[in-house]
């Protein structure tokens, strides 16, 4: 086994090669007082880097967690270290946002760190995990399922989070800590079986080496080969996303015949759709959908399969509003002018009635199959549906078409035409000013006044 000095200068070439630091940065390092964290704070200091140590007490293994924040404040004392400490009440946070203790002290650690960073004006934060956390790592996301990503293992850079440790493993650590004599303390929770990650080290781990002594290394070898493998693969994905996608507005358009036409179809929609909210189910489904009009949604977009192309926007909150059944039309302004004093704005974001012609009270809703209405200019009464067609509306836009209406009538396809029933005429009195311009997106068709 390498001695302390070959593994410094190990470390120093991974975090050359990966630009993890630059000579004069200041580094915030998570200290939990384990074996890891000692060793990096160590490092650190041994290679003149301007150091701030950070400590989180999550308060879940009473009096060990008490000991470990004593530990952490005498070492940092002796070697003259800055250190800042934070109390959490992690259970109670883990059940006012359902979620794992687990998760909750990640939570709570990177966002203080993070807080703590900007603060005290740190270029990093320093955390320690080593190859043996990389194994079991790409292990764990194995059996729980995963992508390409999940199997190429923590990276050395995530934003601000930077990881010097990544090309040593568990044992080097304990070596180099014993050969500088310097004491560290154990979380007995590392030994507790009920965790996913400490039941892949103690027995997982040890059965894989039994087949292969060489386990650890041809995992990790496995791990680079996958990471060179996923720059062909993100830049294949980028070059279909490329060929398949056009931004039109607030819409995105994916050409679904240029989508079927790239390499693998399902990877390139699921890159694009998983950041916009939407699971792997959800997108194989809307790769396999033939039903145009068919609508996916996420907590934040819609997508819908039109003839030639799948249409993804944000889910507008107008719409949220009008399917709790709320019909008022606060995202309209509404004024009563007289007919001499009105002046006409010809687009689409404004219409004008006939204030005596109206019956009842205004209200604005989204479309309805069948709706019908009488357009500006014709005889006869013709579906909104068809109207839509005939001005070339896509699908997305036809499901977040609004109308306003009267007591009994369509007065207005809102942003597309108003209705003939209503119109201003050289007899009309007052007008009805209608301003939608915060309403209609900026993307919406063009359309006749």
């Amino acid at each position: 086994m390498a001695n302390l000095a070959d593994n410094y200068r190990k470390i120093d070439a991974f975090c050359c090669e990966n630009q993890l630091f630059r000579s004069n940065d200041k580094v915030l390092v998570a200290l939990s007082g384990g074996a890891d964290s000692v060793f990096l704070l160590r490092y650190l200091i041994a290679r003149d880097y301007k150091v701030v140590a950070a400590h989180c007490n999550f308060h879940l293994r009473d009096a060990e967690s008490m000991r470990d924040e004593q530990f952490v404040r005498e070492l940092c004392q002796s070697i003259d270290v800055p250190l800042q400490v934070k109390d959490f009440d992690t259970q109670a946070v883990a059940r006012q946002e359902h979620i794992s203790i687990e998760m909750a002290a990640r939570n709570l650690r990177y966002e203080w760190f993070e807080t703590l960073r900007q603060t005290l004006e740190a270029d990093s934060i320093a955390v320690a995990h080593h190859q043996d956390d990389n194994i079991e790592s790409i292990l764990l996301n194995l059996v729980r399922g995963t992508g390409i990503k999940g199997l190429c293992g923590i990276q050395p850079r995530n934003g601000h989070i930077v990881r010097p440790l990544l090309c040593i493993n568990r044992a080097e650590i304990r070596a180099g800590l014993e050969e500088m004599n310097q004491t560290f303390v154990d979380d007995s929770t590392n030994f507790d079986n009920q965790y996913s990650r400490n039941r892949i080290r103690l027995n997982v781990m040890p059965i894989l080496r039994s087949i292969n002594a060489g386990a650890d290394n041809n995992i990790l070898t496995t791990i680079e080969n996958l990471n060179e493998i996923r720059k062909v693969y993100e830049e294949s994905i980028k070059h279909s996303i490329r060929q398949c996608c056009r931004q039109e507005g607030d819409t995105l358009y994916i050409d679904i015949n240029d989508l079927n036409a790239s390499t693998s179809p399902l990877s390139v929609l699921h890159t694009i759709m998983e950041p916009l909210g939407f699971n792997r189910t959800q997108t194989q489904q809307l790769l396999q959908c033939k039903q145009v009009g068919k609508q996916f949604l996420s907590a934040t977009h819609t997508a819908i399969v039109d003839r030639t192309d799948i249409l993804v926007s944000a889910t507008k909150p107008i719409l949220d509003l009008c399917n709790k059944n709320d019909n008022r039309h606060p995202f309209i302004k509404t004024s009563i002018v007289d007919a001499a004093d009105c002046v006409i704005m010809h687009d689409r974001y404004h219409a004008y009635l006939d204030a005596e012609a109206v019956k009842g009270e205004l209200t604005v809703r989204p479309t309805r199959p069948g709706d019908r209405f009488h357009p500006f200019g014709m005889k006869g009464q013709k579906l909104v549906s068809d109207l839509l067609t005939d001005l070339k509306v896509n699908r997305l836009e036809r499901s977040q078409q609004m109308v306003m209406c009267d007591d009994e009538r369509i007065l207005w396809v809102i942003g597309r035409r108003v209705s003939e029933d209503c119109r201003v005429t050289e007899k009309t009195r007052r007008v009805i000013c209608l301003d939608a311009s915060s309403l209609v997106s900026s993307a919406s068709a063009s359309t006749e006044p």
